[in-house]
This record gives structure tokens, C-alpha cells and sequence, in this order.
């Protein structure tokens, strides 16, 4: 068994003009055992929005705990909420914003892994 928590995972600031904060909390480069995927959460203050891009290769789910926002997916804007999951399939450009007034807090899955490498590697999206 793997445990990870948010609480314990080291926390990477963005800079701007996409300010958030990322932790990567399951990931085969961090933990021995762990494969076919990668977890982790955002932290987005009210205002704020993560870049628009998209992943060569991986598909990428949202789970929305707490906040409320808009995401962008391609053309599209829909808005969001907490218990809301998003799945995104590679190569289409997204961008998640918090239209809130308290921070957008989410988890994010890679499958298969390999996008968190960018935020391990201090290379952020």
C-alpha cells in the first residue's frame, strides 16, 4: 500500500502570470510501486488560472474539491464546482480559472504518467 497526502507532498509556486501551486503526490519517479499513473493536486488562488496547454501524451482527469472556476477546453468554457470531474484527452489545449473567491483546490491524474515530470523537473506547465 501506498499513502500519499497533500499535507506532506513539497508544494511548487508557479511564477507568473499563472500563479498556483502544484504538488505531485503519486508518481512512479517518487514512489517505488506506482505505475500507469501519476496524482496530484493544484492550488489556484481566486483569479487565477493555469496556462493554456495541452499534453503530447497524456490523458488528464480533474477532481474538484473545493472553489469554484471555469475551465476552457479548446473553444469550450464550462463552469465548475467542487465534486465536478473533468477528463481531458492529450493534445487538446485546456486551461482551468478561479472565478472564485477562495482557492480552487484539485486533483489531477495523469494517465499514463509522465506530465509531472515537467513540475518535478522545475519546468512547470
Amino acid at each position: 500500500m501506498i499513502i500519499a497526502r497533500s499535507s506532506e507532498a513539497k508544494g511548487f509556486l508557479t511564477p507568473p502570470p499563472h500563479r498556483r501551486e502544484l504538488k505531485v503526490l503519486l508518481s512512479p519517479s517518487i514512489q517505488a510501486g506506482v505505475e500507469g499513473l501519476a496524482v496530484g493536486m493544484t492550488i489556484l488562488p481566486p483569479g487565477e488560472s493555469s496556462s493554456f496547454h495541452a499534453h503530447e501524451k497524456e490523458c488528464e482527469t480533474w477532481i474538484i474539491v473545493s472553489g469554484r472556476g471555469e475551465v476552457r477546453v479548446g473553444d469550450e468554457h464550462q463552469p465548475v464546482e467542487p465534486e465536478t470531474v473533468i477528463f481531458l484527452k492529450p493534445r487538446i489545449p485546456h486551461q482551468i480559472t478561479n472565478t472564485g473567491q477562495v482557492p480552487l483546490r484539485m486533483f489531477w491524474v495523469y494517465t499514463p504518467p509522465g506530465g509531472e515530470e515537467s513540475i518535478l523537473d522545475g519546468k512547470m506547465i
